[in-house]
């Protein structure tokens, strides 16, 4: 018997996507990782966490029941993919899908639903006509996802924003989807493996997340003694704004230089926050910002050749 959820299996982070004949790539979409269970009475969706999704993202349900005596002969599914709200064919909205997901009221739920519309974008197929298929090779499993989805009405070649079920494709042109996401600022690229095998739970070697990052010179505000995490921020129209913490991509060594700095420089304290004169930049890199704060803040390098009052809010919008 087909269970409705299995434990992600999740890729390996990376600075670099690898170069071989059996390595493909795929866009990576900002959304919520989701296993979709379909069969002749239930559409479940649960998050990699193991939670519920398909409540508070009834269209997509909707739509495949609507469907469903298209592909009701390979019943029951199990199929691996994101669930998103997207802007174009590369690039999927973050911001959008967090407020949806907060939902909790069946009546916003029912009117984000036409305003706001999700899709879910299918990347693997991991069981069909109440078989596990997630053993055999990726290509294998690919391929039967692109069959299955053609039978249900979707277009193989283009991931549409109008559409509630998505194929994502993949692709051998290393440079060509790199620029593809670079233009559309998409959240990345994964490499698999075309000989790789599902594994649930595994956090595997066999795919290879390489991020679309944005890098940007940021004012050093304080540190906080508790947590660990450095304050950062940019000017404003003459006033120094706040936008992030960081603690990741500083080495041990940097990292307790710059907290002695701080400490004999310091002009205020908050509770465990020291805080400092705007004097000290560094360089980060960061996927995006939401709501006027850095998401996933990483530590690149020290900026001694960049004055503190350069580090601008105008500089970083053209950075978005």
């Amino acid at each position: 018997m087909i269970q409705p959820f299995l434990k992600p299996m999740l890729p390996s982070l990376s600075n670099e996507l690898p170069i071989a004949d059996q390595w493909v790539y795929e866009v990576k979409y900002d959304g919520f990782r989701c296993l979709l269970y379909w069969d002749h009475s239930n559409v479940i969706m649960t998050s990699r966490n193991g939670h519920p999704l398909h409540g508070i993202f009834p269209e997509v349900a909707d739509h495949l029941k609507s469907i469903e005596q298209r592909v009701n002969h390979m019943f029951p599914l199990l199929l691996d993919g994101e669930l998103c709200i997207l802007e174009n064919e590369n690039k999927a909205n973050f911001e959008h899908i967090q407020k949806r997901g907060r939902l909790k009221q069946s009546r916003k739920i029912a009117q984000a639903s036409k305003t706001n519309p999700s899709s879910y974008c299918a990347f693997d197929l991991l069981a069909i006509k109440d078989e596990y298929i997630y053993r055999r090779s990726f290509f294998e499993r690919k391929e039967n996802l692109q069959s299955l989805l053609q039978v249900a009405g979707v277009q193989s070649n283009i991931v549409s924003p109008e559409s509630c079920l998505n194929f994502i494709p993949f692709t051998s042109a290393r440079s060509e989807i790199t620029k593809r996401v670079q233009v559309d600022k998409s959240e990345g690229i994964v490499a698999k493996s075309l000989s790789n095998k599902w594994t649930p739970g595994l956090r595997t070697n066999e795919w290879i997340k390489v991020k679309n990052l944005k890098y940007h010179p940021f004012i050093v505000l304080g540190y906080d003694t508790e947590n660990g995490f450095f304050h950062v921020g940019i000017m404003n129209e003459g006033t120094v704004q706040f936008v992030g913490l960081f603690s990741h991509g500083i080495s041990p060594q940097e990292k307790e230089a710059l907290i002695q700095i701080i400490k004999k420089n310091m002009k205020d304290r908050n509770g465990t926050l020291i805080m400092i004169e705007p004097s000290i930049c560094v360089e980060l890199s960061y996927l995006e910002l939401y709501k006027n704060q850095l998401r996933q803040p990483r530590f690149v390098s020290f900026r001694f050749d960049t004055n503190w009052e350069e580090c601008t809010w105008e500089s970083l919008q053209k950075n978005k």
